[in-house]
């Protein structure tokens, strides 16, 4: 069987179920048509077969990642480098909802993504 995101944030713990479905929520906000995926066993949101975000869940903490992250303008400098050579970038160590920035930054930084994975 096909597992889903809505299988994922079931299978998290408790204490970060609200962060997963508050990210899962702003990504559609961002950009209704995004696709949801599995991939390396936590949720992938891709646009046109192109990766554009994730969200792993860990015990008591959540990362949000964007696959193209050094490519945005980050202008409140929210986003950190995730390694010296990948082009990822993202929020790590998220324990609560609060931890998290405005939610307009957040889905400026979404929609900026997917127009960078359409290029």
């Amino acid at each position: 069987m096909h597992r889903t995101l809505d299988d994922y944030i079931s299978e998290v713990s408790i204490s970060v179920q609200p962060i997963v479905s508050h990210l899962r929520t702003l990504v559609h906000k961002a950009f209704p048509e995004i696709e949801e995926n599995i991939k390396w066993n936590a949720p992938s949101f891709e646009c046109g077969g192109k990766n554009v975000c994730s969200i792993m869940a860990f015990k008591k903490h959540v990362n949000f990642m964007f696959h193209q992250g050094k490519s945005l303008a980050d202008t409140n400098e929210v986003l950190e480098n995730i390694g010296e050579k990948s082009t990822m970038k993202g929020i790590k160590g998220i324990t609560k909802l609060s931890d998290l920035p405005d939610d307009g930054i957040l889905i400026s930084l979404i929609e900026e993504a997917v127009r960078i994975s359409k290029n």
